[in-house]
């Protein structure tokens, strides 16, 4: 007794999405969909790296010097904070470990925000909470717990990862404030003030980096039983001077995290939760790109 069209006809030749640059919400969400597809079809295949349907392309370019300068005087570059918090609460740490995931030497939370700053219908930001895991391989890798985005499509492809992301009302990346707002409501909010550091200190947070390269999740299978697989986005950990990054910004500084108490996740913050991180605008040179998922 009626109909409902979601995408329109002429965006399909043949069954398949026309392979046009992503112009309106629209091209975004047939991405999304394409994305959930492609994810399901590689779980279930024999393939240790997800391809995500696509041939293998050439290697990538690798930017020189005078073209990330002009990237990032040009204000191009993924920005946002990172920082790692000794967890406050061991036990409900624990319970984050889920097999065949194991406590690691040293329990840590990363919590990141991130504006990828790449565009207007692709653009997004993304908080990260995530604690670290010993996964069967022998690498310590970090387990996202909590994943804050702006809008169903990114959450959608992110779900599919096993990545635990939420609808925010509203996200704002600021070097001095950052937060999300969530049914009317900060859900986080980060707060950097800059900070000269000993040399030990400086060194730390280099080598340390990102998570970039090294988060695990679990994916649940809807296409066929079985056990939920775990996978990595990436090899492994990277400090900042391996992960393929020209740096347009780098300070480091206090940060002060806070994360709503109706979050799980909230209590493995100390109470005025306040320690050494990072803001940073960085631009991807092309090389060590290697963010691509695998199965573990």
């Amino acid at each position: 007794m009626g109909s409902l069209t979601t995408f329109p006809k002429n965006r399909f030749v043949d069954g398949k999405h026309v392979p046009l640059d992503e112009e309106n919400v629209i091209d975004r969400m047939i991405r999304a969909r394409v994305a959930c597809h492609n994810v399901a079809d590689w779980i279930d295949s024999d393939e240790e790296v997800s391809s995500m349907g696509r041939k293998k392309g050439p290697d990538p370019v690798v930017l020189t010097q005078e073209e990330l300068e002009a990237k990032a005087a040009a204000g191009e570059g993924t920005f946002g904070h990172t920082a790692v918090v000794e967890p406050a609460d061991l036990e409900l740490y624990e319970t984050f470990m889920y097999p065949p995931l194991r406590m690691p030497e040293k329990p840590e939370v990363m919590v990141s925000y991130w504006d990828m700053n790449d565009g207007t219908v692709t653009r997004f930001m993304e908080g990260r909470i995530m604690v670290k895991a010993l996964c069967p391989d022998g690498i310590e890798s970090w387990l996202v717990i909590s994943v804050p985005v702006p809008n169903f499509h990114t959450c959608l492809e992110g779900n599919r990862w096993g990545w635990p992301k939420y609808v925010c009302d509203e996200m704002t990346v600021e070097k001095d404030h950052s937060e999300c707002i969530y049914e009317g409501k900060p859900s986080l909010t980060i707060d950097f003030t800059p900070k000269e550091f000993d040399e030990a200190t400086i060194r730390q947070l280099e080598e340390r980096g990102t998570e970039g390269g090294n988060t695990v999740s679990f994916h649940m299978s809807i296409h066929s039983a079985g056990l939920p697989t775990l996978m990595r986005q990436g090899s492994g950990p990277r400090n900042k001077s391996d992960d393929g990054t020209y740096y347009a910004e780098w300070e480091a500084g206090m940060v002060k995290i806070w994360g709503r108490p109706e979050d799980k996740w909230s209590r493995l913050l100390p109470e005025n939760c306040e320690v050494p991180g990072v803001w940073m605008r960085r631009v991807r040179t092309g090389a060590n790109v290697g963010g691509g998922m695998r199965k573990l």
